[in-house]
């Protein structure tokens, strides 16, 4: 049985979901039995392994990566995962794993090394973590908050967006708090430029196109140029683009794929906004009474307390909104607003570049993913076309309110 048996949808007959869940004759299943809710730890997340991108190649090779991707939507995982998923406040249920299948056994031995042996429960807690289903706190007994953000409102949403201190104070002095989204995109695109200058040898930058002067106008507060802001939000969208899972980030753990860090910074950005009620309660849980839930609520969330997803559909509304509260001027020099605006008018945001909600919240789903990772082993020559265009198919037709 692989990694994802809970990606099927389960019927109410538990003798009908043990059906469903024996993909082929001979496999064994254990069932998953709901023990409590805990957050899977960062700690042991750490390791610079891509579960999506290694099973899929896995089970490509076991000419299986057809029933694999199609075997369920996110949906069915997340509510394998989640106690409430419909809720942006929900918590993981851990649960007895099922034996690893072949496939399965071949990827945990592919990323497994003698000083870091990897096994099923460290895979799955990768990627729930990659999926986004864990909230604002790092549970790690190795890591501590930097003394410069203790005191910081969204503090641990700065430090799991894995944006450093200065970069993220810069961002508030250029582009200010008024649109915490378009703050967001632009402070996380001087992260990853950073992080992307920092790895690349200074005889390669010009070669890549890695411009470190945008980067030092940025963090010296000089002025931008609008050549530098669409140069970020290029660069940025590059960044969307891909699947970009197992890095580590710049405080030391497991680093969360481009689209969730945008919506987490985009939240420690609002949070030093005021709220007409606060969301959250002195221990950081939400409040029922103040709190939104999400979708069509539209109260704010209490962001210490929801899920990496939750808030990322967040940020997609809060972005569609400050961009349609812009309006370019026919005379006089543009606004700050208007020159951050122009250029994530434009913006993918990571999928097919259509200025929806929707869209853009689409990003962290299962299909989406998958059609991220096939289409990069497309290119390495991983897996098949068909798996490949069949992805893609998928994720496709979520921008078209399909559900496959």
């Amino acid at each position: 049985m692989s990694l994802s048996p809970h990606r099927m949808s389960y019927p109410a007959s538990a003798s009908a979901a043990f059906d469903l869940m024996l993909l082929k004759p001979g496999r064994g299943f254990f069932f998953a039995i709901v023990l409590s809710s805990v957050a899977p730890v960062a700690g042991a997340t750490a390791l610079a392994v891509d579960p999506m991108t290694v099973l899929i190649r896995e089970y490509s090779r076991g000419n299986g990566s057809y029933e694999y991707l199609n075997s369920g939507t996110d949906e069915s995982y997340a509510r394998y995962i989640l106690d409430r998923p419909s809720s942006p406040y929900a918590n993981i249920k851990w649960s007895l794993l099922p034996s690893p299948d072949t496939p399965t056994r071949r990827a945990i031995e592919s990323v497994s090394t003698q000083e870091h042996p990897v096994n099923l429960r460290d895979l799955h807690d990768m990627k729930v973590w990659d999926l986004g289903f864990t909230k604002a706190h790092i549970a790690s007994e190795t890591f501590r908050m930097p003394q410069e953000l203790r005191y910081v409102p969204g503090a641990w949403s700065i430090v799991k967006a894995g944006i450093e201190p200065d970069i993220y104070a810069q961002a508030i002095r250029n582009q200010g708090l008024e649109h915490p989204a378009m703050t967001a995109n632009y402070a996380l695109a001087a992260q990853l430029l950073r992080a992307k200058l920092a790895a690349t040898p200074p005889s390669l930058w010009k070669i890549r196109g890695l411009r470190h002067d945008v980067l030092d106008r940025f963090v010296g507060g000089e002025f931008m140029l609008a050549h530098d802001f669409h140069y970020l939000i290029q660069f940025l969208d590059g960044a969307l683009a891909t699947w970009d899972a197992g890095s580590t980030s710049a405080y030391g753990f497991r680093q969360l794929p481009a689209p969730l860090r945008l919506g987490r910074i985009a939240a420690a950005y609002r949070q030093r906004l005021p709220f007409e009620h606060e969301p959250c309660m002195e221990d950081d849980t939400h409040d029922p009474e103040h709190a939104g839930e999400g979708t069509f609520d539209r109260r704010p969330l209490c962001f210490d307390d929801a899920t990496d997803r939750a808030i990322h559909v967040w940020y997609a509304h809060e972005l569609v909104q400050e961009l349609a509260a812009i309006h370019d001027r026919a005379n006089g020099a543009p606004t700050l607003a208007e020159r951050m605006a122009a250029p994530l008018r434009s913006s993918r945001q990571g999928w097919i570049g259509i200025p929806r909600p929707s869209a853009i919240a689409e990003v962290t789903r299962i299909e989406v993913v998958e059609a991220k990772v096939t289409g990069q082993l497309l290119v390495e020559g991983d897996v098949s076309y068909r798996d490949a265009f069949g992805a893609s198919r998928r994720a496709l037709r979520l921008s078209c309110g399909m559900r496959p």
